[in-house]
């Protein structure tokens, strides 16, 4: 046990403000899933001017070997980098460039039972014993191997993990004697997106414009976001998508935040919209993305279309009649449940969904249109016909009829409040005042709203009723459809 003297002593003597406690690190690191190793590893090498990559690992005895190998001409910037954690790093100044902590391999080294660093700077190797130097330099390059305790089972999802990779255009990969395949994206689109940069030594967040590279390919089922190559964490999402620039991420690199990655899901729905399939409309990645400001009109509408169809408009609560006249003529009708609060902010604001009543005006649309004084003959047979079967199968209710001509969508319409149909000729099939049937069941539709609303249980139930009640009639007393007799005998 130290003596407090001695503690002083040493506290007073030390030239460092910090020191790093190994241990400490290590047990922040075990818990971790291996597959981070590899892609520390890869990083840096990727992060140089290189063209070639080769990575190689094996098993025996619990321990893990993991090798990597790179051809950078110029090795080590600095071999200090490999056993200082957060030194000042140039990769900061540049968002195209993954490393930004200075940490990644150290992380990796702090749960080895040995590493080394072999570069053209010299060689480091970290032991039971601690660190130190050797003169041996390599001619060109860098190489990092490194002996870790691990399971089979986290050995075999490490290799598992390397095959996910994205590796760089410019850069043969290869992974235990495999080269690894360029991936051509299936699009790629400029935006705008959050990075990290450093300035005047702070690194700070900022926007930047990059590529989004997407891919169409899907490994194993899943899907990933990356960072120029890397995977970040898996996602829910039709494509891969790799950002070429610095992600804010966390120190671990393991996740991004909700709202990074709903800007991303909207670049690349917009870019997308016209591949999507109708079936995956509601999918958890497009509604995100049309909940996101940059989601365009034409993205979100392309949506819409394959959600809902072409003919929609968004309920009424305050005009039934409009819903109804909306569901009877082959329309979806979008009630405020079915989207959340930002989508339905993007529909309004774009414009996109007209209202029931927009489409199929209010309730009382042909109420306050003027009646027409003078009717013809086949006008009077359908008032007197309408009449007749208001008057027999509804309990003696003493119907109005009207006949209007408008603009209006709608053929017909029932005021229940004043027991009114009114018929709106111009709107009227041709033969409408030919075809009994036709005349019969416009008169029944309107009529059973005496009842309910089209959506509702009761109005299908007087439709019935009406019908079996007419079907009686017209076997008992057959006189009852002789409507052209009448009229001209009056």
């Amino acid at each position: 046990m130290i003596g407090s003297e001695n503690l002083t002593k040493q506290i007073q003597e030390s030239k460092s403000w910090f020191e790093v406690d190994k241990e400490g690190l290590k047990s922040l690191q075990l818990g971790k899933s291996k597959a981070y190793i590899p892609r520390e590893l890869i990083q840096n090498a990727w992060d140089e001017n290189i063209t070639t990559c080769n990575v190689e690992t094996s098993f025996r005895n619990e321990v893990a070997t993991i090798s990597v190998e790179d051809d950078n001409p110029e090795g080590f910037k600095d071999l200090r980098d490999s056993f200082t954690l957060f030194k000042h790093t140039y990769k900061r100044l540049d968002a195209t460039k993954r490393g930004r902590f200075n940490l990644g391999e150290k992380q990796v080294i702090a749960i080895c039972n040995q590493a080394m660093v072999e570069t053209t700077k010299g060689t480091i190797i970290f032991n039971k014993d601690g660190r130190f130097a050797t003169k041996f330099k390599r001619d060109k390059g860098s190489k990092v191997t490194v002996y870790i305790n691990m399971t089979k089972e986290e050995y075999d999802e490490m290799i598992d993990s390397l095959q996910i990779y994205l590796t760089p255009k410019n850069v043969v990969t290869i992974i235990n004697g495999r080269k690894l395949s360029y991936q051509e994206p299936f699009k790629i689109v400029q935006a705008r997106l959050a990075t990290e940069i450093e300035d005047n030594n702070i690194l700070k967040k900022t926007t930047r414009l990059t590529n989004v590279h997407i891919h169409n390919h899907k490994i194993n089922g899943n899907t990933y976001i990356y960072e120029m190559g890397l995977p970040v964490m898996e996602i829910e999402c039709q494509y891969d998508i790799d950002v070429q620039q610095k992600i804010p991420l966390n120190v671990d690199r393991e996740t991004v935040s909700p709202s990074f990655l709903k800007s991303v899901f909207a670049i690349v729905l917009n870019a997308t919209h016209e591949d999507l399939l109708p079936e995956n409309s509601s999918q958890l990645w497009v509604r995100e993305a049309t909940t996101d400001k940059r989601i365009q009109k034409e993205a979100l509408q392309s949506v819409l279309e394959k959600r809902y169809g072409e003919k929609v408009v968004v309920a009424n609560p305050l005009d039934a009649n409009s819903i109804d006249e909306a569901i009877t003529h082959g329309y979806k009708v979008v009630y405020g449940n079915e989207m959340g609060k930002e989508e339905w902010h993007n529909v309004r604001q774009l414009d996109l969904i007209p209202s029931s009543t927009e489409v199929f005006g209010s309730s009382n649309s042909l109420a306050d249109v003027k009646e027409l004084e003078n009717l013809d003959t086949n006008q009077r047979i359908v008032k007197a016909y309408a009449i007749k079967i208001a008057n027999r199968i509804l309990h003696r209710m003493k119907l109005q009829v009207r006949f209007v001509k408008s603009n209006e969508s709608a053929l017909a319409l029932y005021c229940k409040n004043t027991k009114t149909l009114t018929f709106n000729i111009s709107k009227l099939p041709r033969n409408f005042f030919d075809n009994y049937l036709e005349t019969t069941s416009l008169i029944l539709h309107e009529l059973g709203h005496e009842f309910g609303n089209h959506t509702e249980h009761a109005y299908h139930e007087a439709l019935t009723k009406m019908a079996q009640d007419l079907i009686l009639l017209a076997l008992q007393e057959p006189k009852f459809f002789q409507l052209e007799i009448e009229v001209e005998q009056r």
